[in-house]
């Protein structure tokens, strides 16, 4: 009776086991997982990023909506304290790279993209954030009127909504459009679709919020701290009668009911 040769055992199971694997795709880029030899390549970046919302979380309770896409969160007190930067600089470098990251994804037409390419774009926004450079505009108007328009997109009311940024009451202060459930690229389709793209409105998306309060912990609920990112404004809310005001608008400001 011949020896048992582990040896061979080894090869023999190694063939079968390889046997058995469904080959992959090249058609299936979108659905692969990623190597992890990029996580160990990289250069630091990821630290910075939170893990994707699944599907099923992906909502917004106070705007009762699901949102259109993903997006990657930041840590911010890592983020603040790496590169230096204020609430408002931090806060709009997530917005500028989930708005970046979205057209290289469309561009690529992939769900998807390598740990490198996304750290080089961190880096370039972070880049144009300390240049200066801004995709949300703060106006330089004193008083700002923001408009919560998820309950009036939601329900329709999209004449509603247009005869109040036309009236004279929202005609004293500069007009923000505040959402907490659609993407800038969602919310920028939206107001072409309206005729609204050339009102000089602003769009505060829901890129800027954070899950963390201003003193880098880790919260209940997301935050955005409208005194901190309009800073010397006078702010006034205009919100839905009978709704109430989510949490999630934080800092000094003037509400008022529609």
């Amino acid at each position: 009776m011949k020896k048992f040769n582990f040896l061979s055992f080894i090869v023999i199971m190694a063939c079968l086991f390889g046997c058995t694997q469904t080959p992959e795709k090249a058609d299936d880029y979108d659905m692969r997982r990623r190597q992890v030899g990029e996580y160990f390549l990289s250069s630091g970046v990821t630290r910075y990023f939170l893990p994707e919302v699944p599907y099923w979380a992906n909502f917004s309770e106070a705007g009762s909506c699901r949102r259109d896409g993903v997006m990657k969160f930041f840590e911010l007190s890592k983020v603040r304290d790496s590169l230096s930067l204020n609430y408002e600089q931090a806060i709009q470098l997530q917005l500028m790279f989930n708005n970046e990251l979205r057209k290289l994804k469309e561009s690529n037409e992939v769900d998807h993209i390598p740990f490198k390419e996304e750290e080089r774009l961190f880096f370039r926004v972070s880049e144009q954030i300390q240049a200066g450079i801004r995709v949300f505009r703060i106006p330089k108007y004193k008083k700002l009127n923001l408009l919560w328009v998820d309950p009036l997109i939601n329900e329709g009311k999209e004449k509603k909504l247009k005869a109040l940024v036309n009236s004279e009451r929202f005609a004293d202060g500069h007009p923000v459009f505040l959402t907490l459930c659609k993407s800038r690229f969602a919310m920028e389709t939206w107001m072409r679709k309206e005729g609204l793209a050339n009102k000089n409105i602003r769009l505060l998306t829901y890129e800027l919020l954070t899950p963390f309060s201003l003193e880098g912990e880790l919260s209940t609920r997301y935050h955005i701290y409208l005194s901190d990112l309009f800073e010397e404004k006078s702010i006034v809310l205009y919100a839905p009668r009978g709704k109430t005001v989510p949490k999630v608008f934080e800092g000094k400001y003037k509400t008022k009911f529609y």
